[in-house]
């Protein structure tokens, strides 16, 4: 009997950004050409009320016989509790896991409520599950798929080799018929894109390494600059971890879409070393589109950096600020928030951020994830670790150098002061006036 899968991505706080499922359009993308049918039910876009009900009448309207979800860190906790319900009412649906925090901690949801977990690199084996209709001779075949085999026992596959591509592009239709729900906080709808798999460096308390087998992979620029091209939105958000690692990839990237009289706005992550190595081509970067960069500036201290294993200094943060400043480049400053500072580190990055001139920005407790060398090295302090709590906004280890409330309050102290210039600037809509390339 041929599948009908249904993948849920399920709500989550969205007063930053209401961001394409990516992942899940990969799924569709495989479905689609393993001739299958399929959609994409996305919470985050839906009421909040009548969420199970929702969910079940789904199944029921479009006769869905496999269910998979999406598992962020912080998500995890309500996924846990949507799948034990469903199968409680749904028994006869075959239900599936994967997502980021999956693919990291596979061996954690291999549940009684749970028929399949995906965790591999690529999509190869997932497109041959769902070719065969998960049948169990099959998945024995499948590297990094879990599944129970005619006893009822888990069999666990290894994961299959990094990969630099999916070799299928992802199935926009989702995004296409909602981009109105989809929204950047005070810049406006983005469409997601990957360009590249893992991370190049190894700071501590950063899970994206551990992707991709912890191997660093860029896809073929002839594949990413015609997915560009055709993509149908003017706004794209390039999802790399540092998207200017490589200067000479960065180089013909920029110069095959002027080439190609490509005009779009791209906003990218980068780190601050990068962006001071390319400063040389950064007029280039600017002609080609690139106006915004997510920098992970995460402390203003060179001890604190030192810590994160971070492998920068707070004179090439500032050295990247002013690049970016110059060249009329919005720099979003991502700061981490450690538990030995004290009330003058907090000080320090609120001064740093005035100083600097910087109106963008996001502030993040320190997550010790499970999978990272943080973790690891702190288990024995972790207060009151559970995945509703690893969104960045609470303390999951007891501070060091003051009262637990008072450290709260000094980190919602950075977004009350911070935040009003950013929500001022999607008021006068600064993002388009200033940034967006309008060439």
């Amino acid at each position: 009997m041929k599948q009908k899968y249904m993948f849920v991505r399920v709500h989550y706080d969205k007063r930053v950004a209401s961001l394409e499922p990516l992942g899940l359009e990969y799924l569709m993308a495989c479905v689609k050409a393993e001739d299958r049918e399929g959609f994409i039910y996305d919470e985050s876009i839906e009421s909040p009320i009548g969420r199970y009900s929702r969910l079940l009448k789904k199944i029921d309207n479009n006769g869905v016989t496999v269910a998979g979800f999406s598992v962020m860190s912080n998500t995890a906790w309500y996924v846990l509790k949507l799948i034990k319900f469903l199968r409680k009412k749904r028994p006869d649906v075959k239900i599936m896991v994967g997502g980021p925090e999956v693919v990291i901690n596979h061996e954690d949801f291999l549940l009684d409520e749970v028929d399949y977990v995906s965790y591999d690199n690529g999509l190869d084996s997932f497109r041959l599950a769902v070719r065969n209709d998960m049948e169990i001779e099959t998945l024995k075949k499948c590297s990094g798929i879990s599944f129970r085999d005619e006893n009822g026992n888990w069999v666990q596959n290894l994961k299959g080799e990094p990969v630099s591509d999916y070799g299928i592009l992802p199935d926009r239709s989702h995004f296409y018929d909602n981009r109105d729900k989809f929204k950047v906080l005070a810049k406006g709808c983005f469409s997601m894109m990957k360009t590249a798999f893992s991370c190049p460096q190894n700071c501590k308390f950063c899970i994206s390494r551990q992707f991709n087998s912890c191997a660093y992979r860029v896809r073929e620029l002839d594949d990413v600059i015609n997915e560009i091209v055709n993509l149908d939105n003017d706004k794209i958000f390039i999802i790399d971890d540092d998207f200017l690692v490589n200067k000479d990839r960065v180089k013909e990237f920029c110069e095959r879409l002027l080439a190609l009289g490509c005009h779009k706005t791209f906003m990218i992550f980068s780190r601050a070393d990068s962006i001071v190595n390319c400063e040389d081509i950064m007029p280039l970067i600017y002609k080609a589109g690139i106006r915004d960069m997510l920098v992970g500036l995460e402390a203003v201290e060179d001890s604190t950096l030192e810590k994160y294993n971070k492998n920068s200094s707070v004179v090439i943060n500032k050295n990247a600020v002013r690049i970016l400043r110059e060249h009329n480049m919005l720099c979003v400053g991502l700061f981490v928030i450690n538990y030995d500072f004290k009330h003058k580190d907090f000080m320090n990055i609120n001064k740093f951020i005035r100083d600097e001139g910087l109106i963008w920005v996001l502030f993040s407790i320190l997550i010790p994830f499970k999978g990272t060398s943080v973790y690891e090295e702190n288990k024995d302090r972790l207060y009151n670790y559970t995945y509703r709590r690893t969104g960045g906004t609470s303390v999951l280890m007891k501070p060091s150098s003051m009262p637990m409330l008072l450290f709260k309050l000094e980190f919602h102290f950075l977004y009350y002061v911070n935040y009003p210039r950013i929500y001022w600037a999607g008021i006068t809509h600064m993002f388009n006036r200033k940034y967006r390339n309008n060439q």
